[in-house]
């Protein structure tokens, strides 16, 4: 009975610790969260230098230049050339300069993805400002976040299926053209989501451009890729073009045995009769065989003491047999663009999505208290199959007019989402397995016959979301004025299967923004605002019976920007606080803590910096320094006044990446790359009382440039330093990812 009791505990103290497998402001990773915390243990869950702004003809290296760039609105979402991005239609859905925009806005170009060789979007942002991470995995991008919360992700301006966090979405990097990091609230023009930040992905589309791309890469872990990315005009005026992006890779899992591939393909075609009308039509399909490439380890032995010594980061706590992850995902839309005249155009995007997953896992839950030697991992048996459909359309209005002395950018829309939801999972304790002299006891699916399975979970949800929107940005000489609001109702249907039980809950919620940006001299730009979120709650069982209330964000941001005249750099400074109210927490009178009230508030507060461009002809960096303090200023139990430790939030983060390219001479073509990351120690359990380390990690590059060739080495970790990424309690802790190296060669023809 002690030992029932032991392992029962464990169970839910390793669910609580696992709360990152939710990506949290997701309402179905909620809807996990809070039946994994009460019911069962935890589911394992080359810069040219080129200035792109008004798509003008920019002199670059060697005194060439750069053809012109047509945009059509935004039909090309945030469309950039080289290292800096000047204009963004992610911070206000309408094609703005960035230094217009009143938040801060950090986007990640192809060129940057590229010089730093990230191969997931976890790396890919490794260098934005207060990205913070566990380490990448191969089944997921979101153990992380962005001044304090988890950021949610969106492709090409549409949300993808909200998901509990090992069945994220994907996107191979190589079919990304940039990325875009808006920081704050973003509900006004997006809707749900926690209050830190939206990544919004803009993917490699049809543009009407002549592209022929062949790459190869091979890499530590027996990694071997192919890629190719090809595009041109269909019929000789060129109204109509397209473009075939595609990847397949092999390789192994950075633990275990099993093995790691990719097979990924993104059709386009593009039809523009006029260059006041625009359609685009696409298609993307991805699939993965892989496990998972993180074990949860008990801090003792990883950064507490354990008398058996450090326990190897290459250790594998699965089962070789038993363990395997394979995922399916697709999705067909289009974007459409009209411009009526000078006042009006009108636009649409729509987009369906499927994805499912088909998890089979065992994964560490803590020590077992039963082993006095400190040597014995609690393990847990999973099988965990998710499929999602999600269908969306947002319709845009924008009028462009003048009023006296001001100019007007008026921005109406009607944004419709619906998502369903299939979620079984069935769980069973694990043989123990020994931390420090591994003997691996098979694992089949008879185990969840067996008196150690826990009941098994079948769940099916739907959600319909609608949202109505307005904006004006206003220009009034130097001064932008932005006023945004908007008005989101959602409707939400539980069906527990296994239970028979039915729920269903509606929500409603009004969100804004206003900001206040001057355009100064000597290309500074400082700006203030206010803005607002909103994001509900499903699946928590409050102590009144009463549906909860959505949690609420809300934040002020000071900022300056600095593009210095002539330069193709971008400087951003900002000072912002978040505070998110209606939090659930814990109802302590109820003595199995398994229904809630909300009286939790969480603020994160800080300062960023980040700097990215060309210091001279041959020199590049890329920036970034965070100072952040994120507390639980209200709750009812000991995480009172402590940090949130569901995702790694540091206190200090910096890093730097430069790149230097020799441009004439006999080097031309040759650069090199030098990359350093440091974070700060974080806190590691709910009460504070464990401390993960500091670590400081370092990349670096070499690459040359011979004619319609491009060869490249990329080295991350370069030292295979031995960190902890983050830890959830004493019984879950995460090593980061050890050293990758990868080679690749690129043909352009």
């Amino acid at each position: 009975m002690e030992r029932a009791t032991s392992t029962r505990l464990r169970a839910i103290s390793a669910a609580v610790g696992m709360t990152f497998y939710a990506a949290a402001g997701h309402a179905w990773a909620q809807t996990n969260l809070s039946q994994g915390a009460t019911q069962s243990p935890p589911s394992s869950g080359s810069d040219a230098g080129g200035d792109t702004r008004n798509g003008a003809d920019q002199p670059a290296a060697g005194g060439q230049t750069l053809p012109a760039i047509s945009i059509s609105g935004n039909a090309e979402r945030n469309a950039t050339v080289g290292l800096v991005a000047h204009r963004s239609v992610t911070g206000t859905k309408t094609d703005t300069p960035i230094n217009e925009i009143p938040q801060t806005i950090n986007v990640v170009t192809a060129e940057q993805i590229e010089m730093t060789r990230a191969t997931d979007i976890n790396q890919a942002l490794r260098y934005v400002p207060g990205f913070s991470t566990y380490s990448s995995d191969n089944r997921s991008d979101w153990y992380s976040a962005l001044r304090g919360f988890t950021p949610t992700l969106f492709v090409d301006g549409l949300s993808v299926p909200n998901t509990i966090n090992l069945a994220s979405w994907r996107v191979d990097p190589y079919m990304i053209d940039s990325l875009s990091v808006l920081r704050g609230p973003t509900s006004v023009l997006y809707g749900q989501g926690d209050p830190g930040a939206i990544v919004d992905v803009q993917s490699k589309l049809a543009n009407g451009e002549r592209i022929r791309e062949m790459e190869m890469q091979i890499g530590n872990f027996a990694r071997k890729q192919i890629a190719f990315d090809i595009g041109d005009k269909i019929d000789k005026d060129g109204t109509l073009s397209y473009r075939v992006v595609g990847v397949a890779r092999d390789g192994n899992v950075q633990l275990g045995p099993n093995a790691d591939q990719r097979v990924a393909l993104s059709p386009s075609i593009k039809w523009q009769p006029s260059a006041a009308t625009s359609f685009t039509l696409y298609a993307t399909y991805l699939q993965d065989w892989s496990d998972t490439a993180s074990n949860f380890l008990p801090a003792s032995g990883t950064v507490l003491p354990n008398p058996n010594g450090v326990i190897s980061n290459t250790l594998y706590v699965g089962d070789p047999d038993f363990d395997r992850y394979g995922k399916r995902q697709a999705s067909i839309g289009y974007q459409f663009e009209h411009t009526f005249d000078s006042v009006w155009t009108v636009r649409q995007s729509a987009r369906f999505m499927h994805l499912s997953t088909d998890d089979w896992s065992v994964y560490g839950g803590g020590l077992d208290d039963a082993d006095p030697t400190m040597a014995s991992l609690t393990r847990y048996a999973g099988i965990f199959q998710f499929n999602y459909n999600r269908f969306d359309v947002d319709n845009q209005a924008q009028a462009k007019f003048r009023t006296g002395e001001l100019d007007h950018t008026v921005l109406a829309g009607f944004e419709y989402n619906r998502q369903t939801t299939t979620d079984s999972e069935r769980l069973a304790l694990a043989p123990d397995l020994n931390l420090f002299n591994p003997v691996y006891t098979p694992v089949t699916e008879a185990i969840f016959s067996s008196p150690n399975a826990y009941p098994r979970t079948d769940i099916k949800s739907s959600m319909d979301a609608f949202g109505v929107y307005l904006q004006d940005q206003i220009k009034w000489r130097r001064w932008v004025f932005t006023l945004g609001g908007r008005q989101d109702w959602s409707i939400t249907t539980q069906n527990d299967l296994m239970g028979g039980t039915r729920q269903t809950q509606a929500d409603h919620a009004f969100s804004g923004r206003v900001g206040l940006t001057f355009l100064g001299d000597y290309g500074l730009s400082p700006y203030i605002s206010y803005s607002t979120s909103f994001n509900p709650l499903l699946g928590v069982n409050m102590a009144d019976g009463a549906i909860p209330a959505p949690t609420r964000g809300r934040q002020v941001e000071l900022g300056l920007r600095w593009q210095p005249p002539g330069k193709n750099l971008m400087l951003n400074a900002a000072l912002y606080q978040i505070n998110q109210t209606n939090v659930a927490t814990p109802n302590l009178a109820d003595p199995t803590l398994s229904t809630y009230v909300q009286t939790g508030e969480v603020r994160s507060r800080g300062f960023e910096f980040s700097a990215v461009g060309k210091l001279t002809n041959n020199l590049s960096i890329i920036a970034a320094y965070v100072y952040q303090d994120v507390k639980n200023v209200e709750a009812n139990d000991e995480t009172l006044n402590k940090w949130p430790v569901d995702i790694p939030r540091p206190r200090q983060m910096a890093s730097l990446w430069a790149d230097w390219t020799w441009r004439t001479g006999v080097l031309a073509g040759l650069g090199f790359g030098a990359g350093v990351r440091y974070q700060s120690s974080v806190a590691g359990a709910a009460d504070n009382s464990i401390t993960v380390p500091s670590y400081t990690l370092y990349d670096a590059a070499v690459h040359y440039d011979l004619r319609d060739w491009r060869f490249a080495i990329n080295a991350t970790n370069i030292f295979d330093r031995r960190y902890v990424g983050g830890c959830q309690s004493s019984a879950v802790c995460i090593y980061g990812n050890p050293r990758t190296v990868i080679a690749s060669a690129r043909y352009n023809w």
